[in-house]
């Protein structure tokens, strides 16, 4: 019987292979040994030495081999990480990504958590951001909306999953739905990759509903709809804040601009790169 060191480092070696870096490659099957022995980083650590059971392996090599095949791991197993919690993902729904985190931590140290705010979702997917502002504002009211049938199934699933109870859900395309409610907040990860961006051949993107990722208009049609109409949405002082693509930073404030929202302020990821816009209602 091999031990879990070996299986994890064997379980890297694969990976690499698949235009992965090593580092990647390790993380990942951080990953899969915790989600398969359903143990924690520190105990895999600590425990290198000890044996792993043939059937553990046995799911270990199904889910490596799907893998190799350019499935995301996130849609193998059929979860993934965000802001300090696991969350369901499915095919129909975005891979959470730690560059949208920012939304998280731009509102954290915006408002503080005993506020009674009301918040809006567009676009939620599998409900990462709703339901981490639901978490960690409690008085707060949340509405998560998105188009995709699926993706709602999937953020419900979420909530209940999350004993959270200021959160409701609505199948809408953008603001279409939504009756005369005013808002604190309206956060939204849009679609905002142009369709014949290179990146989208990427065997990561390849696999993600193209729907939640791309936009008509150089990717900018979407940002643009937002934009357009949150002020009918915002209460008086209200943000609107949004992620946007790497390269977008101008543009996504000339629209902000267009549309009469003040305060622009625009914020850099871990990588030095402005990958958030926020505009308030006058």
């Amino acid at each position: 019987m091999a031990s879990l060191g070996n299986v994890r480092k064997n379980i890297a070696d694969q990976l690499a292979l698949i235009n992965l870096t090593y580092r990647e490659a390790e993380i990942e099957a951080q990953f899969i040994m915790q989600y398969v022995l359903e143990q924690s980083s520190a105990y895999l650590i600590l425990n290198q030495h000890q044996k792993i059971s043939k059937y553990s392996v046995k799911q270990i090599t199904n889910i490596v081999s799907k893998r190799k095949k350019g499935i995301p791991l996130a849609y193998i197993i059929k979860e993934w990480d965000f802001y300090g919690h696991t969350f369901l993902v499915t095919k129909d729904t975005l891979i959470p990504r730690q560059d949208t985190e920012l939304l998280i931590d731009i509102i954290l140290k915006k408002y503080k958590k005993d506020l009674s705010l009301n918040i809006l979702d567009l676009g939620t997917g599998s409900g990462i951001i709703g339901i981490t502002l639901a978490r960690n504002f409690k008085k707060s009211e949340i509405l998560m909306t998105d188009l995709s049938v699926n993706a709602i199934k999937v953020a419900k699933k979420n909530i209940d999953a999350s004993g959270l109870k200021n959160i409701k859900c609505l199948q809408s395309n953008w603001f279409e739905k939504i009756d005369h409610s005013m808002f604190d907040i309206i956060v939204s990860n849009p679609p905002y990759i142009p369709k014949n961006d290179p990146h989208l051949e990427s065997p990561e993107l390849k696999y993600q509903p193209q729907m939640a990722l791309t936009a008509d208009d150089d990717g900018f049609s979407d940002i643009d709809n937002i934009a357009f109409h949150a002020q009918k949405f915002l209460k008086k002082s209200g943000i609107l804040l949004i992620e946007h693509g790497y390269n977008q930073a101008r543009k996504v404030q000339e629209i902000f601009n267009r549309n009469k929202l003040s305060g622009i302020t625009q914020y850099k990821d871990i990588n030095n790169i402005i990958r958030a816009t926020l505009g308030s209602k006058i």
